[in-house]
Order: structure tokens, then sequence, then C-alpha cells
């Protein structure tokens, strides 16, 4: 599995080299902010159509096409970007590039469940996390060093370059396992079939949400972030150092507490997470200077981390296995809600309220994200 999680980071490390630089590349194409919450949320507009699809494919044709045909997609996206004349031609490259989203993270996050048993998924889903998250936080920085010093291409023709290097990982180390076909069974009908355990539907809706919540945060991370740290007084590398501090967090918190999601007590994690995220915004209007604002992002990739390796194995205990890439997709689905949400949500309320108005929407949403996880049932030891 060292091979998949290589090839997430260095897919992951491609698109978040633009992060610190994408929304403030948006607005000088002459974007408000709710065209660049629309041209933002395209990506995972689309996604939430085609994750769920593409999920049942890996189920039916191997997780590793999917992912390959999906990297090279991403490879397609920055010149795309780099020859924009307006705002609106965005939203088409964002639209493919969701198609390209849908086609790897459903199927490598199935992969990583594939090889893994009951008492592992909680370590599994951590370095997954791990692998996805510590490359959002060595990106941006990266990103913003290369256009500090190279200019605006640098930072997109290198992610070209580092989607290359995935392809070429996935396609000689990564191997599919060896039966991964759904069974030709009445899925309606058969136990075996059945999506979903009886009587753990707000679990797994408790579990979405939770994904959901870390999709609202990235989607106020990429289209309010770059701006609100302006306003402090950021430099460009300073906004790349904010990115570390969340996605670093996430990355180190998602290994130690994927590992105490196998020892139980998943429900706890998974609240606990939640409330932390919660807390985090509530102060995130306050406070001024570059220590205190990266403190309370480390707080949120903390609490992103603490409850997803728990949300994403309880996931995979209270569903069938025949039907993993599809469960993931459903998964995923409700991450790209966030997805979507988060920007729109940041677009409008900065428009009609300012920055401060979006801070107090996103802490509503965390709220009642938070209090959904308390009808969370774990499910009994096999």
């Amino acid at each position: 599995m060292l091979a998949v999680y290589l090839a997430v980071f260095v897919a992951v490390l491609g698109f978040s080299l633009i992060a610190p630089i994408f929304p403030l590349y948006v607005r000088g194409l002459g974007a408000s902010y709710t065209l660049l919450g629309v041209v933002i949320s395209t990506y995972g507009a689309v996604q939430l159509v085609t994750q769920i699809p593409s999920g049942r494919l890996s189920d039916s044709f191997g997780r590793r096409r999917l992912i390959l045909a999906g990297i090279v997609i991403f490879g397609l996206m920055p010149p795309l970007y780099l020859y924009a004349k307006d705002a609106t031609f965005l939203i088409l490259v964002r639209a493919i590039g969701g198609i390209g989203a849908s086609l790897v993270w459903p199927s490598a996050m199935a992969l990583a469940i594939d090889h893994a048993d009951r008492g592992t998924r909680g370590k599994a889903m951590g370095w997954y996390n791990a692998a996805f998250y510590s490359a959002l936080a060595v990106g941006p920085v990266m990103g913003g060093a290369l256009y500090d010093r190279l200019g605006l291409a640098a930072p997109f023709y290198f992610w070209t370059l580092l989607s290359a290097l995935s392809f070429v990982l996935v396609l000689v180390l990564v191997k599919d396992p060896p039966k991964i076909q759904t069974p030709s069974v009445d899925r309606s009908r058969s136990p075996s079939g059945r999506l979903i355990q009886d009587g753990f539907k707000p679990t797994f809706l408790a579990c979405c949400g939770v994904v959901v919540w870390t999709g609202v945060v990235g989607g106020f991370n990429v289209t309010l972030l770059p701006e609100f740290a302006l306003r402090l007084g950021f430099s460009t590398i300073e906004i790349g150092l904010l990115y570390m501090a969340f996605a670093g967090s996430n990355a180190i918190s998602a290994i130690y507490f994927g590992g105490r999601a196998d020892q139980g007590s998943r429900k706890i994690l998974i609240i606990a997470g939640s409330v932390t995220g919660v807390v985090s915004f509530l102060f995130l209007r306050f406070v001024e200077g570059t220590v205190p604002v990266m403190l309370l992002l480390a707080c949120l990739g903390l609490g992103s981390g603490m409850s997803n390796p728990a949300a994403a194995a309880v996931i995979a205990d209270v569903t069938t296995p025949t039907r993993r890439g599809e469960i993931f997709g459903i998964f995923n689905t409700a991450r790209m809600v966030g997805v979507v949400v988060g920007p729109m949500v940041a677009g409008l309320t900065a428009d009609a309220y300012g920055i401060n108005g979006s801070l107090a929407a996103f802490l509503a949403i965390g709220l009642v994200i938070a209090a959904g996880t308390l009808a969370l049932r774990e499910p009994p030891p096999p």
C-alpha cells in the first residue's frame, strides 16, 4: 500500500500547488466573490453526480484503471487554467477536473480498505488521509515559492510534471486485489448485496456528515483564506504556511488517531473532532497575527484528522464489502457536498456581509453537523 499512498501524495501535491494563488488569479480575471464561489464549487458539483458511478465502475473493472485515467485528466488541467481568457472559462476546466477526481478518489480509498482487515481499517484510512493532507501541507508552500521566484506559470507546469510522476507510480507499482468484481446477485433482496446493514442508516449519514464538514472547511480555505490572510498583512509564503498548518496537523493527527480508532471509541473520536472544528471557527473571527491564525488552522486540521479515519472505518464496518467502490463513491460524494456548499456559502455571504459574515455562516454549519454525530452507533465487534 506504500505505492498507493505515495501516488495519492504526488497527485494531491500537484493541485495543491496553486491553492495560495488560485482565488487571486480568478479574481484577477474579473470574477466577483460569487463567481469565484461558482468556479471553485464546479469541481465538487461535477463529483456529486460522477463519484458514485465511478465507484461502481471500479467494483466491476478494477481500481487501478480508473485511477490512471483520473491522473491523466489531472495532468491536462494546468495548461487549460493558464490559457483562460476570462473566469467563466474556468468553470469548464473545473468540471473536467471534477471528472478526473471522481475517477481517482473513490477507487483509491476502496483500494486502501481492500488491503486492510477490520482491525486495521482505521490505520489504513489514517495513512490515506496522512498522504492526502501532507501533500496539502507541502504543496501551497512550494506553490507560493514557485510563484514568487518564477512567476505565475511555474506552479501550473510543475503540477503537470507531478501528475506524470503519479501516473508512472500507479502504472508500475499499484496492483488491484485478486477479486474486486461485484457478485451477480439481486442487490435489493440479497443480504450480501445490501448497501447498509439494518439499523445503521443514521450512523452512515452521521459519518457522511463528518466529511461534508471536511469539504465545507476546504471550501473556506480555497475560497476565502488567501484574502482573509492578505487583509491581516500576510505574504504569499505566509499564506502557504497557513495551509501547511491546517494540512500538516491533519496529516499527523490522522496517523495517530487512525490507529486509535482501531482500538475502539470511534464515536468519541468523531464527536471530539467535529467539536474541535466548530470551536476553531468560533475563534477564527477574533484573532490577528500569524501565530494565532496558524494555531486555529492547525486545530481545524486536528479536528479533521481525529474524525475522518474513524468515520471511514465505521463506514466500511456497516456496509457490504462487495460494493466498496460504490460505498466510497457515496462517502466522497458527501465530501463533495461540502466542497460545493463551502465556496458558494463563502462567496454569497462575503458579498453580502463580508468575511466575518462568512465565518459566522461556517460556524452555524459546523454546529449542525456536530450535533448530527450524536446519532452515530458503533457496530458490535465481529
